[in-house]
């Protein structure tokens, strides 16, 4: 088929660039792009975005130039940024047709932003540090808060969280607070590294926080801890560039000094791995930003290459049985491969792994209005969670835990929880 070359490539968009905000502009990339998936068809199964696309294409004839506006913004609100589509794409760059769906959409997200705001509601759900900060000085209330259904059905109405999507729990003892009493304990004989808790495991998951600690500390890394704001992974939900850009340029002045120290970034959380590695330099597009993203690093990568570099401590002394390992789809994004399946493997366990995807990624999940959709999209997981009757779920992605736990009653524990357990450590 013909195919028109895009106006303005990928490898040249740029947030400051008038053209990258030009609706007509954007329209017109829009239509290239879904004509060439309506031609295709390859990612009809992935997720809510395609069959809305190819529905809005098959109802004017197969002719893409007749779906309207309107009908685009169905389609990149049904768009959860998974991200996979574009590991399925036979058509990505460098390929001439220079098709990257997911940054269409987030960029059609941001212009949708610009020309309509972010509603207070969105803006309150996605401000992870506030929501940490208050469960972190009433942690009891604000628990309380998150179970009695009564609460629950009033922030459905007024926040759009659907009632039976699992909230996280908050703790007094966040990992900042427990490591600064702390402080690093290990020399470093094996490098240095600087543990990004992440929103997620400060506030809500101190347990894989410390875990990490202690196993890195275990292979003589000397670790840091660095944790001040969130990466700003929630901003990009809502397209609110202002709010993604603050919290990345604050970070890459937080963390840069232990970088320029040799510390690696560890980040035990795939989704703020990944927009540290890959929009932290177009966010910035600075060389502090670029030295900060080639030194980031998932945990679990980070703890593969000390094995591979037979610098990794392999005194496992418990068994784990079976594991039902869950891929992030953000750690697939970032082609690292399944780094806590081949630790966890190393440490004795039985690992049957489910890369499915949990239909959550960032807030879009658990939202009234989608979460049917989202239930849909999460099924094939939770079919081969169950299939697989495992001992323990794991998985390294805070939302895919939930959204686990939601469906099964399973608590899904982030693997640097399991890996410590296997060396024999207690609950950490």
């Amino acid at each position: 088929m013909k195919v028109d070359p895009p106006e303005l490539p990928t490898s040249q968009w740029s947030y400051d660039d008038p053209g990258f905000w030009d609706e007509d502009a954007l329209f017109r990339e829009l239509r290239r792009v879904g004509d060439i998936c309506h031609q295709c068809r390859r990612c009809l199964p992935l997720c809510p975005s395609f069959p809305k696309l190819f529905e809005l294409v098959d109802a004017t004839d197969d002719e893409i130039a007749g779906v309207a506006r309107a009908g685009f913004d169905e389609v990149n609100e049904l768009c959860f940024h998974c991200k996979q589509c574009f590991n399925h794409c036979p058509y990505t760059p460098p390929h001439e047709w220079d098709v990257d769906f997911p940054q269409l959409m987030r960029r059609h997200q941001l212009v949708r932003t610009k020309r309509d705001g972010v509603p207070l509601s969105r803006r309150l759900a996605t401000n992870t540090d506030l929501l940490g900060r208050v469960g972190r000085a009433a942690p009891a209330l604000l628990n309380l808060a998150n179970t009695n259904r009564l609460s629950r059905v009033a922030m459905e109405k007024t926040v759009g969280i659907h009632r039976d999507w699992v909230m996280p729990s908050y703790t007094s003892d966040t990992v900042d607070r427990w490591f600064g009493a702390r402080g690093p304990r290990a020399e470093g004989a094996n490098g240095r590294a600087v543990l990004f808790t992440t929103c997620s495991v400060n506030y809500s998951d101190p347990a894989a926080g410390r875990a990490a600690v202690l196993v890195l500390e275990r292979s003589d890394v000397r670790v840091d801890v660095c944790y001040e704001r969130c990466c700003g992974m929630p901003h990009t939900d809502t397209g609110d560039l202002d709010a993604v850009r603050a919290n990345a340029r604050r970070n890459v002045d937080d963390l840069l000094p232990h970088v320029e120290a040799g510390a690696a970034v560890v980040v035990p959380g795939p989704s703020c791995s990944l927009l540290i590695r890959n929009e932290y330099p177009k966010l910035l597009g600075t060389e502090a930003a670029r030295r900060v993203a080639d030194a980031t690093i998932d945990l679990m990568e980070f703890l593969l290459r000390l094995g591979k570099e037979k610098r990794l401590n392999r005194d496992f002394t418990r068994p784990l049985g079976r594991v039902a390992y869950h891929a992030p789809c953000h750690l697939r994004a970032q082609n690292v491969g399944f780094p806590s399946r081949a630790l966890l493997k190393a440490a004795g366990a039985d690992v049957v792994l489910v890369d499915a995807c949990s239909g959550v990624d960032g807030t879009w999940g658990m939202q009234a209005r989608f979460h049917d959709a989202s239930m849909q999209v999460a099924s094939r997981m939770l079919e081969r969670i169950e299939a697989a009757e495992a001992d323990h779920v794991a998985t390294e992605c805070p939302l895919s835990a939930l959204r686990i736990e939601e469906a099964t009653g399973r608590k899904a524990l982030h693997p640097i929880v399991l890996l410590h357990r296997a060396y024999g450590g207690d609950e950490a």
